[in-house]
């Protein structure tokens, strides 16, 4: 399995934090929010790690090659960075960024959630279809991803916006390995569509096709906090300085 971590947004909500430096490098508990991601990520043992950045690319490039010199969780990870030029135009284009890269079933991050360990063996598990990791145990407030879930558990509806829903979207998502085709050498990736959106007028109406490609929500219950706001990136600074998760890979 690759994870596909998304690094590349501004964080404009989150105001003078973000002032000189990108959303993945605010600090929480001490540590930049990429590290609290990358160091989950390494709780999943994944062949590779795509990391994509964008705002603030060479402080990202910087921080990441420090870090992986000097913290002993990412030692022999296969961590590749790539850039996304056009990272104001939202979150589906850095995936389409890694897209060339991606060659096997992964697991989409978005860098703004700190994950509790104890999650990975949750997520960890190969995916037979798409499925969008959910949790039904906190309040949700205007800024939080809200998730309406058809009886049968599939996705119906996924919004920040929704007024009817019971459950919220973790920033996690699985992907099963993409089908491929043989053209010469080299296999061709079949992705939902195969144009990249290269604005935002393009990028807000991928999302319908989520619940047309018959997406599955799985409960992901306390998985950890978000750090979209300052209040909820105090809040979850509040709650590690409390009880800090524990350090050593299982």
């Amino acid at each position: 399995m690759q994870v596909v971590l998304l690094a590349a947004g501004l964080g404009s909500r989150l105001g003078a934090l973000t002032k000189d430096i990108p959303k993945a490098l605010i600090s929480v508990a001490g540590k930049p929010l990429m590290f609290h991601a990358l160091e989950f990520a390494a709780r999943l043992r994944p062949t590779q790690i795509l990391v994509v950045g964008g705002y603030g690319f060479p402080l990202v490039a910087r921080a990441l090659e420090q870090g992986r010199a000097t913290n002993p969780a990412l030692a022999g990870l296969a961590i590749e960075l790539i850039e996304n030029t056009s990272f104001r135009d939202g979150n589906l284009v850095s995936l389409f960024a890694a897209r060339p890269r991606v060659s096997e079933g992964f697991l989409l991050l978005n860098v703004d959630h700190i994950y509790r360990p104890s999650i990975a063996t949750v997520v960890a598990p190969e995916v037979a279809e798409i499925t969008a990791f959910i949790d039904t145990d906190r309040s949700l407030g205007a800024d939080d991803m809200k998730v309406e879930r058809r009886p049968d558990g599939r996705v119906h509806r996924i919004a920040k916006t929704l007024t009817m829903f019971d459950c919220g979207y973790v920033g996690m998502t699985a992907c099963p390995r993409p089908r491929c085709r043989a053209t010469g050498r080299r296999p061709t990736l079949l992705w939902p569509s195969k144009a990249a959106p290269s604005t935002s007028s393009a990028f807000w109406p991928v999302w319908p096709r989520v619940t047309q490609l018959q997406c599955v929500a799985t409960s992901a219950a306390t998985a950890g906090w978000r750090s979209t706001l300052p209040t909820k990136r105090a809040a979850a600074e509040q709650a590690l300085l409390t009880a800090p998760f524990e350090t050593s890979l299982p």
